[in-house]
């Protein structure tokens, strides 16, 4: 259920330091900073969130090494405290290098011409929204010895402006109880780092994409033979229109794999990646996918209008698939992974167990996944909490409410 290409980079703001009084003109911080997307807040988990992409490009011929990352209001005092600072492990663990993969520990070194992305997730608690976010990059440049040693130099800028456009409001992708948002919306997913350049421009189409599978009552996700299809509680589930809109994209005839975490039925290719799948055209740049179906089950073509509610297709295990889950996701055109994937959150849902509690409950069952049996009891006989305009982010486990026949 993951997908972990990668490709390039996107544009947006930019900040070039100049040279610095008392440096030599081969040592001062030369980085290039770019934001592809602009984020657009959220309400997930009971707070607000912002989330977007730092590209820092080293343009300087000397390694340079990325010491703090830190983003503020930029309307708040001077002094103010930062809405995240990044340093250490915790800015090691929200980097990534495209290209060939650094060790953990050399993420934060670029060595000349390198670019690394800073995947940023602010979370803000009983505070507004700001209006505009600035940063600040603490950075060594090598010289004639090592980095190591060499006081840091602060760059200040990088301004990005904050969408003012609320997430969209969406019907149930699905319909019934225990829903796991396994690999869904969180900094370290690995739906959020799927960069792919798929048509000359690197995007991330599955920036909040979330893969759902089902659970039985004993926690596990299928009973019985788990290389059967048939076992999985999520094969054969409903897709659901979230919304009216129009079909503008399918594929079909793609064969179901056999579950597996590495094999598939297919060569994964752009082609098939998400397997036999609709795309919905939801208007005002909203797209809607459904990946995995079974074949031959799709209800709808090219070109049909749907209603919310409507079905769609049926859960399966095609494409880049290891077990019968629905991967879902909105983004902002017309192809299924070459767009950027925006926020959105649930119109409501019943809320069985937040991630704090069920990841650490968590246990390995076959080659899927499960849940220790006394932990989901518990949560199951607890009542459930609705929620409503809420973003369900990694691990969530709930019941999907309000579906229209």
């Amino acid at each position: 259920m993951k997908f972990t290409l990668a490709g390039a980079v996107g544009l947006i703001a930019t900040a070039l330091a100049v040279p610095l009084a008392g440096q030599a003109a081969n040592t001062f911080p030369a980085i290039d900073v770019r934001v592809p997307v602009s984020p657009r807040p959220f309400v997930a988990a009971g707070g607000t969130h912002l989330v977007y992409e730092l590209h820092i490009t080293n343009l300087s011929p000397r390694s340079t090494t990325l010491d703090v990352v830190e983003v503020a209001d930029k309307s708040g005092p001077p002094g103010a405290t930062p809405l995240l600072r990044l340093e250490r492990d915790a800015l090691e663990a929200s980097l990534y290098r495209p290209g060939a993969p650094a060790p953990d520990n050399e993420r934060r070194i670029l060595p000349a011409g390198r670019t690394a992305i800073v995947f940023v997730w602010i979370s803000l608690q009983a505070r507004a929204v700001p209006a505009t976010l600035t940063h600040r990059f603490d950075v060594r440049v090598d010289g004639p010895t090592s980095a190591a040693g060499k006081p840091a130099l602060s760059i200040s800028g990088v301004d990005v402006p904050v969408s003012a456009k609320a997430p969209p409001v969406i019907g149930p992708p699905l319909e019934g109880n225990l829903w796991l948002a396994a690999n869904g919306p969180d900094n370290g997913a690995g739906h959020r780092r799927a960069l792919l350049a798929l048509a000359g421009e690197a995007r991330i189409a599955q920036r909040f994409a979330t893969d759902w599978v089902r659970l039985f009552d004993d926690g596990r996700t299928f009973r019985g033979d788990p290389l059967n299809n048939a076992s999985y509680r999520a094969f054969g589930a409903r897709a659901l229109a979230i919304a009216d809109g129009t079909v503008v994209d399918t594929v079909d005839g793609l064969p179901e794999n056999v579950p597996d975490p590495v094999a598939r039925a297919v060569p994964i290719t752009p082609g098939t990646l998400g397997g036999n799948y609709v795309l919905l055209d939801l208007g005002d740049e909203l797209y809607a996918l459904y990946a995995h179906l079974q074949p031959g089950s799709l209800t709808v073509t090219k070109g049909d209008r749907v209603r919310k509610g409507q079905t769609l297709a049926l859960v399966g295990n095609t494409g880049n698939s290891s077990e019968p889950h629905l991967h879902f996701q909105l983004a902002d055109g017309p192809r299924a992974f070459a767009a950027e994937g925006i926020p959105y959150v649930l119109a409501s849902f019943d809320l069985q167990a937040d991630p704090t509690r069920v990841t650490p409950a968590f246990r390995e069952v076959g080659g899927s996944l499960g849940i220790d049996p006394v932990s989901f009891a518990r949560w199951l006989a607890a009542p459930a909490q609705r929620r409503e305009k809420e973003l369900p982010l990694l691990n969530t486990l709930l019941t999907f409410v309000d579906v229209q026949p």
